[in-house]
């Protein structure tokens, strides 16, 4: 039985003698200087990472990136309200230019003689003597042309009655331009041994011995400007185109709808009321066109529609 446990001896001695051996001191210092090192890494990184949680230093860190923020905001809005700023101040400026500019030309203008008048010119007179009305208006001589009223140019012609209306333009830097629409003679009335003309709102434009061609001479119903017929009669006239009113040779209307002309070449035209004279104007002159060459001694064109003819 000895010899069994001999050879579990022997069998043992060789496992024992293959255990490693003893390791060097230089493998023992390097080993400690990594572990070393390896400790001081874990501990910033704990020392790191206890400072990110910390909720102090968190808020504190929210806090100053607040406040950065804040400032890179306010310098924003300080730039964008100065160039706001400037922008107004810019416009200010030239409004108040502009102002004084307006203020100083109007100064110049009225308290100055640099804009008085110098000139009249007057345009538009034909039946009106133009240097007569020029004379009229010597009392603006000198007066600044921002002072000159339309009004006061109109009193000034009143003893001229063949003006209708006027109408006025200041030339800087001293010229006063007097524009004139004379009245037209639309009817003519005899009265003795002369014929008086008027316009279409009876104002007397003239006295003559002849009619004058494309002013018809008024008949039945027509002795008074203030009659109906007249009224109506004279509306149609100075509605009429040039062409036919030269046609013209009497007019009659004893109310306001029976107006009737004979022309030239004895044609009787019957108007009616003074409504729709354009378009009766140009019925009539088609009429005319068409029936030349005809025997035609009367016309009826008080309707548009159906005009008839005989």
């Amino acid at each position: 039985m000895a010899t069994p446990r001999r050879l579990r001896a022997q069998t043992l001695l060789p496992r024992a003698a293959a255990s490693p051996g003893p390791v060097s001191t230089q493998d023992d210092l390097a080993e400690t200087q990594e572990l070393a090192a390896a400790g001081r890494g874990g501990m910033l990184r704990l020392q790191r990472e206890a400072r990110e949680v910390d909720p102090v230093r968190a808020a504190q860190k929210r806090l100053r990136a607040a406040e950065r923020q804040n400032k890179r905001r306010l310098k924003r809005e300080t730039r964008r309200f100065t160039a706001s700023s400037r922008r107004r101040r810019r416009h200010t400026l030239i409004v108040l230019g502009t102002v004084a500019g307006l203020v100083l030309f109007v100064l110049v203008g009225t308290l100055t003689p640099v804009m008085a008048v110098r000139e009249v010119r007057v345009e538009g007179a034909t039946s009106v003597n133009a240097e007569e009305i020029e004379k009229a208006l010597a009392e603006f001589s000198g007066v600044p042309l921002a002072l000159v009223d339309e009004n006061d140019v109109l009193r000034s012609l009143e003893a001229f009655p063949l003006i209708q209306r006027l109408a006025v333009e200041r030339v800087p830097p001293s010229t006063l331009v007097v524009r004139i629409q004379e009245r037209i003679p639309v009817i003519a009335l005899e009265a003795g041994d002369s014929v008086k003309l008027y316009d279409a709102a009876g104002v007397l434009v003239g006295d003559v011995a002849e009619r004058p061609e494309g002013v018809p001479l008024g008949g039945e119903g027509m002795r008074t400007t203030s009659s109906k017929g007249f009224l109506a009669a004279s509306q149609v006239v100075r509605d009429m185109p040039g062409s036919l009113r030269a046609q013209l040779v009497s007019v009659s209307a004893t109310s306001g709808q029976d107006v009737t002309f004979t022309l030239a070449n004895g044609v009787e035209v019957f108007w009616g009321n003074p409504e729709e004279t354009k378009r009766k104007s140009l019925v009539l002159e088609t009429m005319l066109a068409s029936l030349e060459g005809r025997e035609v001694s009367h016309i009826d064109v008080s309707s548009t529609e159906s005009p008839i003819f005989k």
